[in-house]
C-alpha cells in the first residue's frame, strides 16, 4: 500500500472510533462501568482526536518512511480496532484496541500518550 493509502486507512479507522466513542450506544455502555474505566474512555477519546489531528496536519513527506515501516502494525491495529468497535458494549476491548493502534501511530507522529 502507498504511504498515502496507509495514512488514509489509519485516519479512516480513527475517525470511525471517534464517531462510535461519541455515540449514544457508547455512552450507554459506559454507564455500567466503574469510574476508572469511564475516565480511561474519556482519555482515549482525547487521544484518538489528537492522533487524527496530528496525522491530518503532518505533511505526508515527513512521515512517509515511518508509515511504510509500520504498515503491518498499523494494518493489524486498524483491523483490531474495527473488530472491537462492532461490539461497543465491550468497553475494555474497545479501549485496549484503541490504545494499541495509538501506540503504533505514536511511532509515526508525536502524540500525548
Amino acid at each position: 500500500m502507498t504511504p498515502a493509502g496507509i495514512r488514509n486507512a489509519t485516519l479512516s479507522q480513527l475517525r470511525e472510533a471517534r464517531t462510535e466513542m461519541l455515540s449514544a450506544e457508547w455512552m450507554l455502555a459506559l454507564e455500567g462501568q466503574e469510574q476508572k474505566t469511564r475516565t480511561d474512555a474519556a482519555k482515549q477519546l482525547m487521544r484518538v482526536q489528537h492522533a487524527i489531528q496530528q496525522l491530518e496536519n503532518t505533511e505526508l513527506a515527513k512521515i512517509r518512511d515511518d508509515l511504510q515501516a509500520n504498515e503491518k502494525d498499523l494494518a493489524k491495529g486498524t483491523a483490531r480496532l474495527g473488530k472491537a468497535l462492532k461490539k461497543l458494549n465491550q468497553v475494555k476491548s474497545v479501549l485496549n484496541a484503541a490504545s494499541g493502534l495509538l501506540g503504533v501511530v505514536a511511532k509515526i507522529v508525536p502524540l500525548l500518550l
